[in-house]
C-alpha cells in the first residue's frame, strides 16, 4: 500500500515538474519575443524609420499626399549689413613723411575730391624743389644749344657730332625736368611755381575722392611717414547692402530682383532697392552667399556703413516641387519630409528647402532618386518627434 502510494505521488511530481517547465520555457520564450521586437524596433527608428497602427494614424491626424508641381512667386528673407565699396571709401596718407603742420578739415566736414586736407612740413620738399628750378633752367639752356646747333647745321657749317651731342643733352635735362615735376605733382606741389622761383614749405595732403571726413586720426604737430593714415573718407551716397543669402535659397536669387529693406533700429523706415551682384563663392563657416543691393530709395534716412538691415528679395515666379508647410521639419539644422513606405511605415528623407508661397514650401530631394513620392502632408513633427524621443534614450 505504502508502494503504491508512493509510486502514485512520484508520478504526481514528475508530473507537476514536465508542467512547470514547459510553463518557464513558454515564458522565456514570450519574453525572447518581445526582447526582439523592441530591438527591431529600435533599429527603425535609429534608421529613421517609423511605424504607426491605423488607429494611431487616425488618432494623431496624419494625413499623406503627393509632392505637388506648383507656380511659386515667393519672397527670401535675409539679414546683412551697409558697406562701401573699396572705391567709395579712403584712407588718406601722405607721400611725404614729415611733421603734421596744419590740419585743414574736421571729422564730419564734407570735401570734394582734390582738396587740401592737411599741410606736412619737411626740408627735403624744399631741396626737392630747388632741384627742379636747377633741372628746370639746365632744360632751357639745353634746348637752346640744341637750336643753336640745328641752326648751325641748317646753314651747312655745323659739325653732324656736335649736333648728336647737343640733342642727347637735352634728352637728358628733358628726363630729369620730367622726373622731378612728377615727384612735385604727387605732392600736390605747383611745378609751374616752382619753376618762377615760388617755393613752398609744406606739401599738401589731398582727398583722393569726395566724400565725409570720418575719423581724423593724428594731431597738428603728429609725425608722419608715407605708411601713416591721416584721415578716412566716406562716400555714404553710393552705400550699398550686402546681404547674407544661405546656400539653400542662392538659386532663387537672381540680378534685378526688387528687394524692401528695413533698419533694424527703425522699425517703420522702409527703404527699396535691387540685386546686383551675387558673390561666385560661399563662405565656409555659414554657408551663405553675400548679395549686393544697390539702394535706390533712402527716404531721406541718414544710413551709414555697418548698420544692420533685414531684407526681403521677391523672386521670380517658377514651376517647382513644393509640399504644405507642415510637412517640413527641421532637425539639427536640417530639413527632412517623411516618405510613406506603406503598411503604416514613415521614413525620415532629407530635403533642401527654397521658396514659400500661400502655405506651400519648395523642396529638393538631396537623393534625387526619392522624387515623386508620396509623403506626410500634415503632423509630420509627431513623427519626428518619436525620433527625437528615442535619441534621447
Amino acid at each position: 500500500m505504502k508502494y503504491n502510494q508512493m509510486k502514485t505521488n512520484g508520478n504526481s511530481l514528475w508530473a507537476w515538474l514536465i508542467v512547470t517547465t514547459m510553463a518557464l520555457a513558454g515564458c522565456g520564450g514570450s519574453q525572447q519575443n518581445e526582447e526582439n521586437s523592441d530591438e527591431a524596433e529600435e533599429k527603425a527608428l535609429a534608421d529613421g524609420i517609423v511605424e504607426l497602427t491605423d488607429e494611431q494614424i487616425k488618432t494623431v491626424g496624419i494625413t499623406i499626399g503627393k509632392v505637388e508641381h506648383r507656380q511659386m512667386l515667393g519672397t527670401v528673407n535675409v539679414s546683412g549689413t551697409l558697406k562701401l565699396s573699396p572705391q567709395n571709401r579712403a584712407e588718406v596718407t601722405s607721400l611725404v613723411s614729415g611733421q603734421t603742420k596744419k590740419i585743414l578739415v574736421k571729422e564730419g566736414d564734407v570735401v570734394r575730391s582734390g582738396q587740401t586736407l592737411a599741410l606736412v612740413e619737411n626740408t627735403e620738399i624744399v631741396a626737392l624743389q630747388k632741384e627742379y628750378l636747377v633741372v628746370s633752367r639746365q632744360l632751357a639752356l639745353a634746348r637752346q644749344a640744341y637750336q643753336r646747333q640745328q641752326a648751325i647745321h641748317a646753314q651747312g657749317a655745323g659739325v653732324e657730332k656736335n649736333l648728336q651731342q647737343a640733342k642727347a643733352e637735352l634728352e637728358i635735362a628733358q628726363a630729369n625736368e620730367q622726373g622731378i615735376r612728377l615727384q612735385l605733382q604727387q605732392m600736390g606741389i605747383s611745378a609751374k611755381l616752382v619753376a618762377a622761383g615760388r617755393f613752398v614749405q609744406a606739401a599738401p595732403v589731398k582727398s583722393p575722392i569726395a566724400g565725409v571726413v570720418g575719423e581724423v586720426l593724428i594731431s597738428t604737430g603728429s609725425f608722419l611717414d608715407n605708411q601713416t593714415v591721416l584721415m578716412n573718407i566716406y562716400d555714404n551716397s553710393a552705400i550699398h547692402a550686402d546681404l547674407n543669402v544661405f546656400e539653400t535659397d542662392i538659386n532663387n536669387i537672381k540680378i534685378g530682383q526688387e528687394v524692401d529693406l528695413q533698419l533694424f533700429d527703425k522699425q517703420h523706415t522702409a527703404l527699396s532697392g535691387q540685386v546686383s551682384f551675387i558673390t561666385a563663392s560661399l563662405d565656409k563657416a555659414s554657408k551663405s552667399a553675400s548679395v549686393h543691393v544697390d539702394i535706390k530709395h533712402r527716404s531721406g534716412v541718414k544710413l551709414l556703413p555697418n548698420m544692420y538691415v533685414s531684407a526681403l528679395i521677391h523672386c521670380e515666379q517658377a514651376e517647382c516641387q513644393a509640399v504644405p508647410d507642415e510637412a517640413v521639419v527641421m532637425s539639427g539644422n536640417r530639413y527632412y519630409v517623411f516618405k510613406a513606405m506603406g503598411n503604416g511605415k514613415f521614413q525620415q528623407t532629407e530635403v533642401v528647402t527654397g521658396l514659400s508661397y500661400q502655405g506651400y514650401t519648395q523642396i529638393t530631394f538631396v537623393n534625387a532618386s526619392q522624387a515623386n513620392q508620396a509623403v506626410v502632408t500634415k503632423k509630420a513633427v509627431y513623427l519626428l518627434s518619436m525620433i527625437a524621443d528615442h535619441g534621447e534614450e
